[in-house]
């Protein structure tokens, strides 16, 4: 009988983080993904794993016998990849993939790569949140370029920081008085504009941000969830409210009378990393950025 090994690796990390929801979020995948691959594999060993008769999680006897033979063959997986990835120490094409917004540091670490490995191909493409960590897992890309934070809580994965991003807030020169402070009867009938990728915990910007504009007593009307910082700087300049953007993106010359950054707003840095599970990969990005 053929076994699916990523039901097992859910079923150890349910045990570890000692329920479905947190074992979901270290998996980036929903509760019900988890609940129905364990129930799943239940059926499949036809022996009960998690005892669900009581409001306290609990594994079973079974379930602590196969959690201990599962860890064994996971670490022997995992030592395995990564001798069988070192066999050939070479990559031909590297295919990175960075969540929305992140464009500028993916193709300053493009340019790098190429500086210091110019056979190297490379293919750049944008990529979901909620699915990027699987599909590494799953080996459908190389490199994902993301916050540190993403790394919480996830096993066998390898990162370097590749650059800072340093947050603040876009307001519209309309949404100041003259003497540059917030017209907070302004703003508070305006949309605050977000990103569109899930908080991992709560050290996530911006979570940060919507903590620091409460204790400024600053209010907007709603929030909305946007897929670049290309709309974010759109929005503001056609005057519609405010949205969150990292100081490293250049904002056009063309712009400069019409855009303004939040007065008095803590500049909030965070490491920007490349994440992978190839440990070949690693001597790779070394060279090229610390030669940089």
């Amino acid at each position: 009988m053929k076994y699916n090994l990523l039901s097992f690796k859910y079923f150890v990390d349910v045990v570890e983080t000692q329920g479905f929801t947190p074992a979901a979020k270290r998996n980036f995948v929903s509760q019900t993904a988890i609940s129905n691959s364990i129930k799943n594999l239940e059926k499949e060993l036809n022996v009960k794993l998690i005892d669900r008769s009581t409001s306290h999680f609990k594994v079973t006897f079974a379930g602590e016998k196969l959690y201990h033979y599962v860890i064994q063959i996971l670490n022997n997986y995992y030592e395995f990849n990564a001798q069988v990835s070192q066999l050939d120490n070479s990559y031909h094409t590297l295919r990175i993939h960075y969540l929305r917004g992140f464009n500028y540091w993916a193709i300053n670490l493009a340019k790098l790569l190429k500086t210091h490995h110019a056979s190297l191909a490379l293919q750049l493409d944008t990529e979901n949140f909620s699915e990027s960590i699987t599909k590494l897992d799953q080996g459908d890309y190389d490199i994902l370029v993301s916050f540190s934070t993403a790394l919480s809580k996830i096993k066998n994965i390898h990162s370097q920081k590749i650059g800072t991003a340093n947050f603040s807030i876009l307001v519209n020169q309309n949404c100041l008085n003259e003497r540059g402070e917030v017209k907070k009867e302004e703003t508070k009938k305006q949309p605050l504009f977000l990103q569109k990728w899930t908080a991992t915990e709560d050290n996530d910007v911006q979570t940060k941000i919507l903590q620091i504009l409460a204790k400024m007593k600053i209010d907007y009307s709603d929030i909305i969830y946007l897929n670049s910082f290309d709309g974010a700087l759109s929005n503001v300049l056609l005057n519609q409210g405010m949205a969150i953007y990292p100081k490293e993106l250049a904002i056009p010359g063309i712009n400069d009378q019409n855009i303004r950054y939040l007065p008095n707003l803590p500049l909030l840095q965070y490491d920007v990393v490349a994440i992978y599970k190839d440990p070949a990969i690693t001597r790779i990005l070394s060279q090229s950025i610390t030669a940089k």
